[in-house]
C-alpha cells in the first residue's frame, strides 16, 4: 500500500503499513524536459516499485486524503507503464479514519530493492501529448475538458508554473472533485448524469487537462474505471505546457454554465 501525499501529512498519521511516496519521486528528471512535473520514465518507476519491494504481480493500492487526485496520477502511470494490479483506496484516509480505524505514525521497516521491471500491457492509449491536443482542437468531435477551478478556466487566476492564464479554446469546463463526496467516488448513476450535461457519453472521445496533469488523471479514472469510457486520454503537460506555447491561442471568460462555482 502507498500513501500518496506529502511526508509531514504522512508522518502525522497514515495506515498502518503504508509506504510514503510524494510527486518528486514520480516525476520526471530536471531537464528531461523543458517543463516541471511531467511524468517520470519506465526506468524511474521501475526503481521506485523496487525500492518499495514490489514485483510485477504486487497488488498495490494507492490513496490520498479522499479525493484521489494524487492517488490517480501515479495510478495512471503504472497503468501506463504496465502494472494492471493497481486499485485506488475509495474515500481514501479520510473515510478510513470516519470508519474508525487505526491510524500509524511510524513507516514500516524498509524492504529489500526487488529489481522490479514491467512485464505486463501497457497503456498508451491513456496519454496525450500536445500534437495529439492540437489535433484534437480542430476536431469538434473529441471533447477537451478541462478539470481546474472556475478562476483558473475563466482566466481570473494563473498558478505558479503556468506562463499565461486562461484556457485552451472551446474546452468544456468540469471541477475534477465534483466526483467525490466525503465517502468517497459518487455513484455511477450520478456520475454518469454530471457527465452527460457537460456532452459527454459512453462513445466520447475526450482529452482531460488541468495544471500539470494530476487533478486530470483523477478524471481519466473516474471516466474509465467507474464509466468504462474508451477513449480517454491524460494530457500530461496539460496547461502548463499549452500556456509556454506563444503561438497557441488562449480563451478567458466566464464558463457558459456552472456546476461549481469554485
Amino acid at each position: 500500500m502507498l500513501d500518496v501525499r506529502p511526508r509531514v501529512s504522512y508522518l502525522l498519521g497514515h495506515i498502518p503499513g503504508a509506504h510514503n511516496v510524494w510527486r518528486p519521486a514520480y516525476q520526471a528528471n530536471e531537464g528531461d524536459y523543458p517543463i516541471s512535473g511531467m511524468r517520470a520514465d519506465k526506468t524511474k518507476m521501475e526503481k521506485l516499485l523496487s525500492h518499495f519491494g514490489a514485483q510485477s504481480d504486487t497488488d498495490i493500492i494507492l490513496y490520498d486524503d479522499y479525493q484521489s487526485a494524487d492517488a490517480a496520477r501515479l495510478w495512471w502511470l503504472l497503468k501506463l507503464y504496465g502494472h494492471d494490479k493497481v486499485s485506488i483506496l475509495d474515500g481514501g484516509l479520510k473515510k478510513w479514519s470516519a470508519l474508525g480505524y487505526k491510524h500509524a505514525l511510524m513507516p514500516p521497516s524498509r524492504t529489500k530493492a526487488s529489481g522490479y521491471r514491467f512485464t505486463g500491457k501497457p497503456h498508451p492509449q491513456y496519454l496525450a501529448n500536445l500534437t495529439d491536443v492540437e489535433e484534437a482542437y480542430k476536431n469538434p468531435k473529441v471533447v477537451i475538458l478541462d478539470v481546474r477551478s472556475r478562476k483558473e478556466f475563466s482566466g481570473r487566476k494563473r498558478k505558479s508554473g503556468a506562463h499565461r492564464a486562461g484556457r485552451i479554446p472551446d474546452s468544456v469546463w468540469f471541477v475534477y472533485n465534483q466526483t467525490v463526496n466525503k465517502n468517497g467516488f459518487l455513484d455511477q448513476e450520478k456520475l454518469q448524469e454530471l457527465f452527460s450535461q457537460k456532452g459527454i457519453t459512453s462513445d466520447t472521445p475526450v482529452i482531460i487537462y488541468c495544471q500539470s496533469g494530476v487533478r486530470s488523471a483523477q478524471t481519466l479514472f473516474v471516466l474509465t474505471q467507474l464509466l468504462g469510457l474508451k477513449n480517454v486520454r491524460n494530457y500530461d503537460g496539460s496547461w502548463i505546457e499549452w500556456s509556454l506555447n506563444r503561438d497557441l491561442p488562449v480563451a478567458k471568460g466566464e464558463p457558459k454554465t456552472a456546476l461549481n462555482l469554485q
